[in-house]
């Protein structure tokens, strides 16, 4: 389900993504087998109910008559996981799932919480109340924090290494109202600008932007400087100024994007065009 890592990889940099995938992979396989257990206890749980127990639970009919209360509980079982599975498999942007450190937590929370709860479900009329307390706080904080710890395995500084592979990085743009909501995404094939605050006051939405890592010709970081201008314009229209500080530039064959972004941010990017067979020119601070 997890095999090697996945994407490209540069050579110089696989010993280390090598090893931080190997970690990822083995907490993931943590979540998933938990979950699994899970589905299992449920089941089992369920089985001796309608044998030995009492009324199936919360649905308050005869045991071995209330079929919908049974089917119901039934999906609430075993509909999470292979539920997680096919939509991951059908994300929209076409990225495999297990190039996307960020949306690893959400199956954690989703699918852990789900399966904590169709336990708790099954043993509702089993059990004393603190022991369902238990089972929930444990069978969602396991997965929880399984993915947690595999997200950080990929996504822990320094990324110069993750640069040099397909793994989805996210940075925050500086920004007036601080936050994450001005960010680049970088995947495989592009770079993704999002900027919603960066003029101060929020618009409405965020205004977005791509560039192919392929059309990248040029990095550099240096300054900002007054006469710079706008950088990004808002979903709303507005242009938003650079803050001071650092900024990292970008230039294709027909423009130059400024970011203002930390220099990782250019390390990144020339780390992920290398994959692609062409590095980047670097621009001298004053170009």
């Amino acid at each position: 389900m997890f095999g090697e890592v996945p994407g490209r990889v540069d050579p110089r940099a696989a010993d280390v993504v090598g090893r931080r995938w190997a970690r990822a992979k083995l907490l993931l396989s943590v979540t998933w087998l938990w979950c699994a257990a899970e589905v299992v206890a449920s089941l089992l749980a369920l089985g001796w109910v309608l044998a030995e127990g009492p009324d199936l639970p919360l649905f308050g009919g005869p045991k071995r008559g209330d079929l919908i209360g049974l089917a119901i509980l039934a999906i609430a079982l075993l509909l999470p996981m292979p539920l997680a599975r096919w939509m991951s498999r059908r994300a929209a942007d076409g990225i495999d799932w297990r190039l996307k450190p960020d949306g690893w937590l959400m199956y954690g929370i989703v699918v852990g919480l789900a399966q904590a709860f169709g336990l708790v479900l099954a043993i509702t009329y089993v059990a004393p109340w603190w022991v369902r307390v238990v089972v929930v706080v444990i069978g969602f904080a396991v997965p929880l924090v399984a993915t947690l710890m595999a997200r950080r395995a990929i996504l822990a500084e320094p990324l110069r290494e993750i640069g040099g592979s397909e793994f989805v990085l996210t940075k925050a743009l500086r920004s007036p109202q601080g936050g994450d909501e001005d960010s680049v995404k970088i995947t495989g094939e592009a770079l993704r600008m999002s900027v919603r605050t960066a003029a101060g006051r929020p618009a409405a939405g965020a205004s977005t932007k791509d560039i192919r890592i392929t059309d990248i010709t040029e990095i550099g970081v240096r300054p900002s400087r007054p006469e710079d201008g706008s950088w990004a314009r808002l979903a709303d229209g507005r242009g938003a100024s650079l803050p001071e500080g650092d900024i990292v530039v970008i230039r294709t064959g027909t423009e130059t994007q400024l970011l203002p972004a930390d220099p990782e941010l250019a390390e990144l990017l020339r780390a992920r065009a290398a994959l692609h067979g062409r590095a980047p020119a670097p621009i001298e601070d004053g170009a």
